[in-house]
């Protein structure tokens, strides 16, 4: 919140700072000092981003909020996965040796071409050089981008599975009430003295907040 003693400072059709005083919101009556403001205004939207975003992205957020599955990684592994198989399936043909044995040959090529004084062989080993260069910088691209996306992977599973493993250990609240009311009827049905019988449903209606 602007300091009620500040200048405005909103643009003037002279191109100039307006030197009114602001209001609250840090304009001045003039600029928009009395526009409503936080809740009070008619564009304010609930969410810690929501009132940031565009209208047209508006919906497809209030969407992934609602999206039950949100917080699964399953489907981001996949698309993982099918990224790497598709950067390894490039490999084959991009083999280092073979590389390393084709600009030998292009190495003795460019030789004898040099010593022929054959500008055209020449420029044409040179040509067949560059391509392979070309051809091993993409493979170096792809082993770096294989090395991430196995490094992003790796953090995506192992999230999942400590999610998966949190809900495993995590029970509903009914599953909760079902479990104490079987212990209850156990206790019910191996413990013969009233008096410990009520003690004890007094302890766990305390426990659940409510009478067993």
């Amino acid at each position: 919140m602007a300091d009620t003693h500040e200048r405005c400072g909103a643009k003037t059709k002279s191109g100039k700072p307006c030197r009114a005083w602001s209001m609250p919101n840090g304009r001045c009556r003039l600029h928009g000092g009395l526009t409503p403001s936080g809740m009070a205004s008619p564009h304010f939207r609930h969410g810690r981003y929501s009132k940031y975003l565009p209208a047209q992205l508006a919906s497809q957020y209030k969407e992934a909020q609602n999206d039950e599955h949100l917080l699964e990684l399953s489907d981001e592994v996949a698309l993982l996965d099918v990224r790497l198989g598709e950067l390894v399936s490039g490999l084959d043909r991009n083999d280092t040796q073979s590389a390393w044995l084709e600009v030998g040959k292009i190495y003795q090529g460019i030789l004898r071409a040099g010593k022929a004084r054959d500008v055209n062989a020449l420029n044409s080993y040179v040509q067949d050089l560059g391509d392979v260069i070309e051809r091993q910088a993409d493979t170096t691209s792809r082993w770096n981008e294989i090395t991430i996306l196995m490094d992003q992977r790796r953090k995506l599973v192992e999230s999942e599975r400590k999610r998966t493993v949190e809900m495993q250990m995590t029970i509903t609240a009914e599953r909760a009430m079902l479990l104490i009311a079987a212990l209850v009827d156990i206790v019910r049905r191996h413990v013969d003295d009233r008096t410990i019988l009520r003690a004890i449903s007094t302890d766990v209606g305390k426990l659940i907040g409510t009478d067993v």
